[in-house]
């Protein structure tokens, strides 16, 4: 899948993060998305899915279903973690992949007696069970210890057989081991 920013940019205040910003990427199985914080790593994701919109410029070619899991969780405190998940699919497809992300015996748990680790796993069974074209996933391991995360990416491998994924990382191994495409975003404004 190629998508195609045209002349974009995106500005806070008199913070440039990208100025005209012209590139075409091809997507297809995993590509991980890196750079030092704050190089403009989430503002990427959201330009490229239309989530905000830039100054100027335009992005061709991204699909209008797509899934994206953000930084930070976003489960509705009044839902067990079934319901969270069930929220953007159906109930049989957010049990697999709660059971995928080790949640499977924390059903009917509200977020409030999760850990943080089990928060963002609930996250994440999200994300993955949300039938889309793409998946975009910001830091979707962040405040996971190693070996979690380890056991978690083939899960983004398997979800790359059918869809294009995304995903912000600060690991260099995490990308290596899921034999990723590296888009890496550097300098300020922001460039490939």
């Amino acid at each position: 899948m190629d998508v195609t920013f045209w002349d974009v940019t995106v500005r806070y205040g008199e913070k440039a993060v990208f100025s005209h910003f012209t590139h075409t990427l091809s997507f297809s199985g995993v590509t991980a998305l890196m750079g030092a914080s704050g190089v403009g790593k989430t503002t990427f994701l959201r330009v490229l899915c239309g989530l905000e919109k830039p100054q100027s410029g335009t992005v061709e070619g991204f699909p209008a279903r797509f899934t994206y899991l953000f930084q930070e969780n976003r489960l509705l405190p009044w839902l067990d973690t079934l319901q969270n998940v069930a929220l953007a699919s159906d109930e049989a497809a957010a049990k697999g992949a709660l059971e995928a992300v080790g949640l499977g015996a924390e059903l009917r748990a509200k977020p409030a007696a999760l850990s943080g680790g089990m928060r963002r796993r609930a996250a994440l069974a999200r994300a993955l069970a949300h039938s889309s074209e793409f998946l975009l996933l910001d830091e979707p391991f962040a405040g996971l210890d190693e070996c979690l995360r380890a056991s978690l990416l083939p899960l983004l491998k398997t979800e790359a057989q059918r869809r294009p994924v995304l995903f912000v990382t600060h690991d260099p191994r995490e990308a290596q081991s899921l034999g990723a495409a590296v888009l890496e975003l550097h300098g300020s404004p922001a460039g490939l």
